[in-house]
């Protein structure tokens, strides 16, 4: 075998055999690869081509602070190293030292591979953008940028991909060869076919500053490295190139970069890369994942459609707020900011702000009819939280839908449909297994029956019918008994216990489970005497908590001052009750 051919071979252990290798010998074929890279050292390289004598040609090699270094001569300079066979070794040996910084790194020596990858850096770094050195400094800073998001040092990271940044349009007005062809420049090899290589290079640059930034929390920068991952992604796949196209990890990232122009009320690009996403699955081969990708990009469109309902229903409380027109507190744009070159069909929802009832329906039966179908793949049994997730969407639905609807008889018709479908799911999963569930679910339906009493108590007023009595002593009972629930499901398991502190993410939902409980009591129409001491009961334990835990006080301030103001009123009414009694 060639030289060429054993670093070929070493090169398909390092970065293909070794994803089958076993659990027992995670890093076996790297190890391997690693071997062959230090005995490809010793041998000969092939005889010099003219071409690469000619690329040497511009190309010096000095010593400087007792390290060789690699530099571009300039026309008017005479070379320091005339010798094409000594700078052609040094080259390909530091292309072998590049691969086995990298094994090092890759097999959990992060210390000694980017020590071995610096010293490579040093030595090239003032020829980085020469043709036969730019695709080995691309790939170096690329790895460097990998090791400095290990450690976390995520600004080091992003300062290293400047450097990346920097190499790339420098290398715009040159041809940069493949790696291999640090060894043996392959003639056959066409101008485009170096510059995709060295164009999917530098794919990963923009990909990892995707990731980066996401570490940081800058949404912003996050979202735009992302989209231009994806659009240099896309131009791949329009020139045909398979082996470095993968459509279903496109369409992925696609959807999950909708989501952030959905938190920033850009419906208009969110639709587009969902529709690209979807359009992107086409050329998708059925494989085992298909089914369950297809299912979480109709979770994403059903994310879009909960949004949507509850930006429009804000919108229209401010200007209800301002007494203006709905268009003048926000307008909406149906316009992306930016189209991918994908050829989509016509939108199946829109993306303008919600006005009305019958606008607000379609979003609804649009956002159902993927919930219904999502189900399909994520069953209970089997995907207990995700059937439980789709279920609470359902419901949010619900909810949104009811804040377009004048009618009361629907909006109760529409809170018992949440109600069903939260109790049920109460009953169907395991409290011991899925103990977070459970707590979600009873507040929520606690919720739901406060909501569905308050339409009630309305109805009473204009009815005040039996039937309507006996239906809100009946919410009544269920809203206390489900928030009770709730409540015991916070206490020790072993003792049964409620705690002396509750933990931060359950101060607020557990005072307000008590502030609902005595708000139920209060709304009760028989035992007047009775319920009111239990209202005031339940006003005090909040009140007492908080006092005795000031610092909880930011949790729950609004209705901490609701709870004094009533701890002093109802003992007035309560005395007043007695005397009537």
């Amino acid at each position: 075998m060639t030289l060429l051919e054993r670093y070929l071979n070493a090169i398909d252990k390092c970065y293909v055999q070794c994803l089958n290798d076993p659990e027992n010998e995670p890093y076996k074929s790297k190890y391997e690869a690693k071997k062959i890279f230090e005995e490809l050292y010793k041998e000969n390289l092939d005889e010099e081509s003219d071409i690469m004598k000619k690329e040497f040609e511009t190309l010096d090699l000095i010593e400087e602070n007792n390290q060789r270094k690699f530099i571009i001569i300039k026309s008017d300079q005479q070379a320091n190293e005339p010798s094409v066979s000594k700078k052609h070794r040094y080259l390909v040996d530091l292309l072998f030292d590049y691969h086995i910084g990298t094994i090092y790194s890759d097999t959990e020596e992060k210390g000694e591979g980017e020590l071995r990858l610096r010293l490579i850096l040093t030595s090239i770094e003032q020829a980085l953008n020469h043709s036969l050195i730019c695709s080995l400094g691309l790939n170096l800073f690329n790895q460097l940028i990998l090791i400095h998001t290990s450690y976390e040092k995520y600004n080091d990271a992003i300062e290293i991909a400047k450097h990346a940044e920097n190499l790339y349009n420098q290398s715009l007005i040159i041809e940069p060869y493949l790696l291999e062809e640090l060894i043996h420049i392959d003639l056959s090899n066409q101008t485009i076919n170096r510059r995709e290589e060295f164009e999917q290079i530098y794919i990963h640059t923009l990909f990892y500053l995707a990731q980066i930034y996401g570490k940081l929390n800058d949404k912003y920068q996050s979202a735009n490295y992302c989209r231009l991952t994806l659009e240099r992604q896309l131009e791949i796949f329009y020139q045909n190139n398979k082996k470095n196209f993968d459509p279903l990890d496109w369409a992925t990232n696609c959807a999950t970069l909708s989501q952030y122009y959905m938190t920033k009320h850009d419906y208009a690009t969110a639709r587009h890369c969902l529709m690209c996403a979807d359009k992107m699955l086409e050329n998708v081969k059925l494989n085992d994942n298909l089914s369950e990708r297809i299912a979480s990009f109709k979770r994403c469109w059903i994310k879009y459609a909960i949004n949507l309902l509850s930006d429009s229903s804000d919108r229209l409380l401010q200007a209800a707020d301002r007494d203006v027109n709905p268009n003048e507190i926000v307008q909406s744009s149906s316009i992306p900011q930016f189209q991918f070159q994908l050829t989509l069909p016509s939108p199946p929802i829109t993306c303008s702000y919600i006005l009305d009832y019958e606008q607000a329906r379609q979003v609804f039966l649009f956002a159902m009819d993927k919930i219904n179908s999502a189900k399909s793949y994520y069953i209970l049994d089997g995907f207990v939280t995700d059937h439980v997730e789709l279920c609470q969407d359902t419901s949010q639905l619900y909810l949104k839908l009811i804040f377009f609807e004048s009618n009361i008889d629907r909006k109760c018709k529409m809170y018992k449909r949440r109600i069903d479908i939260l109790s049920l799911l109460c009953k169907e999963i395991s409290e011991e297994h899925y103990l977070y569930l459970i707590r979600q679910l009873l507040f929520e339906l606690g919720e739901c029956y406060s909501m569905l009493l308050d339409l009630k108590l309305e109805q009473k007023d204009k009815l005040n019918s039996n039937k309507i009595l006996e239906k809100i002593s009946n919410l009544i009972q269920l809203g206390i008994s489900t928030f009770e629930h709730f409540i015991l499901t916070m206490n020790d398991k072993k003792t049964n216990k409620k705690p002396e502190i509750y933990a931060d993410e359950f101060i607020r939902p557990v005072l307000l489970a008590h502030f609902y409980i005595g708000r139920f009591h209060s709304k009760s129409i028989e035992n007047r005497l009775e319920n009111i001491e239990q209202s005031l009961n339940q006003y005090k334990i909040i009140v007492d908590y908080v006092d005795k835990h000031p610092n909880t006080l930011e949790y729950i301030e609004q209705e901490y001052n609701i709870c004094k103001e009533m701890i002093n009123l109802l003992p007035l009414k309560l005395e007043k009750l007695r005397q009537i009694k």
